[in-house]
């Protein structure tokens, strides 16, 4: 695994501090993680932060993982020195996506865990293959599923049908230039719903290699409205090719 390109578009271009999506980059160990914060959560740039690194240290899921990554969410907070309004949001929670990307080398398939509305799409060069959990930019409309600071509002964690809803297995070892994108929302919809119009742009977020040309495209769209605002973040995969060899830089 190769990580061709990260980046982020805070939807305040005044307050990049506030940008409430995460990720981290693994590639050692074969993992990356995407989380985005829900903006009407207590704090959940720090929630998604912590799912995001809770993901590539120990990506199997499990009660125990979740209640880990709570109980780290909590420790960040001292109740007894909050106003009695920030400690009702405190208790109502923080939610955020969580979208995981593992690799298993010697099996020539990505694992792909989504909770949310982050979208990963796989691409063969430039050839749309699938996407992961959408394939659709109706299917945005809905109300997602969001890990959260309130243990009481993970029951869904606990369906017997949670991991066959929220993992894909893609196969790649047949794949001559396997590359999956990681979008946050607002891409992940824009991008779909340009496919289901006729108009592609899976080359042209693969061709992305900077910060600036991420910026680029996500201003001029959000000043035609065909994309929401919203923090936008951007990763680009690439991982070995059919004949074993690791693929090039575009």
């Amino acid at each position: 695994m190769k990580v061709l390109f990260a980046g982020q578009i805070p939807k305040d271009s005044w307050f990049p501090d506030a940008n409430e999506d995460a990720f981290v980059l693994a590639t050692d160990i074969g993992r990356v993680a995407v989380s985005d914060g829900a903006s009407e959560s207590f704090d959940s740039k720090t929630w998604a932060h912590l799912l995001t690194t809770h993901f590539v240290q120990h990506p199997g899921l499990s009660t125990s993982w979740l209640s880990d990554a709570v109980a780290d969410y909590l420790a960040q907070f001292d109740l007894a020195q909050m106003s009695w309004s920030k400690q009702a949001a405190f208790d109502r929670g923080s939610f955020a996506t969580l979208l995981g990307i593992e690799e298993f080398i010697s099996h020539g398939t990505v694992d792909v865990l989504s909770v949310g509305d982050s979208l990963a799409v796989l691409l063969d060069g430039d050839d749309f293959i699938d996407s992961f959990p959408y394939v659709r930019a109706e299917e945005f409309q809905q109300r997602p599923e969001l890990f959260c600071t309130n243990a009481a509002l993970n029951t869904f964690f606990f369906s017997p049908d949670f991991f066959s809803r929220h993992h894909k297995t893609w196969c790649i070892k047949d794949r001559s230039s396997p590359v999956i994108l990681c979008m946050t929302d607002a891409l992940g919809e824009w991008a779909l719903r340009h496919a289901q119009e006729g108009r592609p742009v899976w080359q042209m977020l693969a061709g992305i290699e900077d910060v600036l040309s991420l910026e680029t495209l996500v201003i001029q769209e959000r000043l035609t409205r065909s994309m929401r605002i919203d923090d936008t973040t951007l990763v680009r995969l690439s991982f070995a090719s059919a004949d074993g060899n690791d693929l090039p830089n575009p």
